[in-house]
């Protein structure tokens, strides 16, 4: 789903890519101690969920709005200055 204005549709960007790099962080917390079977059945449902919001959010919005696609250093400010703000 891509909102209709472009201000909007950054702060889906903006939102879903913290989602899935605070995602990341709690699944490294989580996986210790942890079985290796454990650990994989782990990784792979948080995996659906981060994939889900590249789907679902964060496709959608730059298809629409190819302006606000980021390359990985920028996509990664994103991240760190999302998590900061926290």
């Amino acid at each position: 789903m891509a909102p209709s204005t472009a201000e909007s549709a950054r702060h889906v960007r903006d939102g879903a890519i913290d989602a899935i790099y605070a995602l990341d962080d709690a699944l490294r917390e989580a996986l210790i101690g942890l079985s290796d079977s454990e650990q994989e059945k782990l990784k792979i449902e948080f995996g659906k969920i981060m994939g889900e919001l590249s789907l679902n959010l964060i496709n959608p919005v730059l298809e629409a709005y190819p302006e606000l696609v980021l390359d990985k250093i920028e996509w990664a400010n994103v991240a760190k200055t999302r998590a900061q703000s926290r």
